[in-house]
């Protein structure tokens, strides 16, 4: 069975005293029509990146313990500058084949290669032109290697009519 990162409250800047801020969002690992949460732990890594480069601003480990129905996640402090910068919040499982988090999921590859059980999910850009608080999408971003990606947006939210099939 395939597990979705899902944000239950989309990435947003908060400004803390003394001139800095934090990046907040609570997520969930889920099935497809959300019936059901991951029974597993499992390794993720928060990454918060530079909108529509490859630029990783910064990177932490989560953790997502079986039993759970969600996970807070509070990245920072940071410098004020950075609400300057449109930046994505990306959440994804850690995969042992791959000694650093990719930014896709790969479906297809090499013979043996098996669908992720976490597909990632990457919120829609947020802080700089952008408002403070992401969008209510997320963008999930599949390929195999060395070849055109797939990249799909989705609405966030429990409602099984905004999910993409």
């Amino acid at each position: 069975m395939v597990y979705y990162i899902r944000f239950l409250k989309t990435p947003r800047i908060q400004k803390q005293k003394a001139a800095s801020l934090t990046i907040s969002a609570l997520i969930c690992i889920t099935t497809d029509l959300g019936d059901s949460f991951l029974a597993e732990d499992v390794e993720l890594f928060a990454t918060l990146s530079v909108n529509q480069t490859e630029k990783i601003l910064y990177q932490e480990k989560l953790k997502w313990t079986a039993g759970k129905r969600e996970l807070p996640i509070s990245l920072g402090p940071f410098p004020a500058q950075l609400s300057q910068h449109t930046v994505v919040l990306g959440v994804s499982a850690s995969d042992p084949r791959q000694p650093h988090s990719s930014s896709i999921d790969h479906l297809l590859g090499k013979k043996g290669v098996q669908v992720p059980l976490v597909i990632s999910g990457w919120s829609a850009p947020f802080g700089g032109s952008e408002a403070l608080v992401a969008e209510k999408l997320v963008e999930r971003r599949f390929g195999p290697k060395d070849r055109l990606d797939l990249k799909i947006w989705e609405e966030t939210g429990n409602s099984i009519a905004r999910h993409i099939w």
